[in-house]
């Protein structure tokens, strides 16, 4: 691999608001110029309040300037961490919803939005088992998948279905504690290829916050994994043209205490990450969306870097094609 990414422009796209965070980052499906790029965001006081509501934003490519399209939300509830999906037809933003009931428990649970034109959305529909969040869904074939993962279980499930119905538990306990003997398996970046074979970037909170690469041929009833050694927080991942992954999320620097968002070149044959860059960034920080265009690669990530206010940012690399050279 030859490291050429370097960065061109940097811009931040969120609107005026005390808190703007958590992201990703599509091509636009309903554009045929292929000039723009659809981001979604959470918008809200802090990052964890009751008002969290979703953004989702146009961006031109070429200047980088956004227009807020649609806000979604639910009166009561926190919407976080939403994800961009797109089956052909339907595009899908997911997100998890936190909402207090009268009671004073609070609600845990997966919602999705559709709409086949970008602009008008469906009204919100649950999906999954309630308290296991499913992070980002891929699609293979005619079913979306997501692993989802459930604190209490310290574990992950690979679940399956459609995102306008229902997702189901279809691999119980892939990874997680009692299996595996690590802790906390979280977040997670999953992306199949031309022969469904599924590849995952793993998030992990516990005893040495190593992150995990898993590798599965369907059914993915066996699964391969690879510590990678270093922690990363929200990941997300692209493919290159020769088979290997841009990675990005949060890095700790765990003797400074000090947060960033990075990316990574990651070998599939070899199993192992290399750093490429870190992206302007600071303090809360992270849950990136990649989207790569020939030799250009648009990442949008947040952070509060600059006034201590989290603000959600685009950053447009060249360089690409570079890392597809072996040296």
């Amino acid at each position: 691999m030859i490291n050429n990414l370097k960065t061109k422009n940097i811009k931040r796209i969120s609107r005026s608001a005390e808190h703007a965070a958590f992201t990703d980052l599509c091509e636009n499906p309903f554009d045929g110029t292929s000039s723009s790029l659809l981001c979604v965001y959470r918008e809200a006081d802090t990052h964890v309040s009751p008002n969290g509501k979703i953004v989702l934003c146009e961006i031109d490519k070429k200047s980088m300037t956004s227009n807020t399209l649609q806000e979604l939300q639910i009166p009561g509830s926190d919407l976080r961490d939403p994800k961009l999906s797109f089956d052909g037809e339907c595009l899908f933003i997911t997100a998890y919803a936190k909402t207090l009931l009268n009671n004073g428990s609070i609600s845990r649970h997966m919602v999705s939005y559709s709409s086949t034109n970008g602009k008008t959305w469906s009204a919100p529909n649950h999906f999954g088992d309630d308290a296991w969040w499913i992070w980002n869904c891929d699609r293979y074939k005619s079913y979306f998948y997501g692993f989802a993962y459930n604190r209490a279980a310290e574990s992950i499930s690979l679940y399956r279905g459609n995102l306008d119905n229902s997702m189901q538990c279809y691999r119980e306990n892939v990874f997680g504690l009692e299996k595996s003997g690590k802790g906390y398996p979280n977040e997670s970046a999953l992306l199949f290829d031309g022969q469904g074979n599924a590849n995952v970037f793993l998030r992990r909170d516990a005893d040495t916050f190593s992150a995990q690469f898993g590798f599965s041929q369907p059914p993915y009833s066996e699964w391969e994994w690879h510590d990678l050694g270093v922690y990363i927080g929200g990941p997300a991942a692209a493919k290159l043209e020769n088979g290997n992954f841009l990675v990005a999320g949060r890095h700790v620097d765990w003797d400074s205490e000090s947060f960033t968002t990075r990316l990574w070149h990651f070998d599939t044959k070899t199993k192992t990450l290399s750093e490429l860059l870190t992206l302007p960034s600071g303090g809360d920080t992270s849950y990136p969306g990649l989207v790569i265009n020939d030799d250009i690669l648009y990442a949008s990530y947040y952070s509060s870097h600059i006034d201590g206010q989290s603000r959600v940012y685009l950053a447009k690399l060249r360089g690409v094609k570079s890392l597809n050279i072996t040296k």
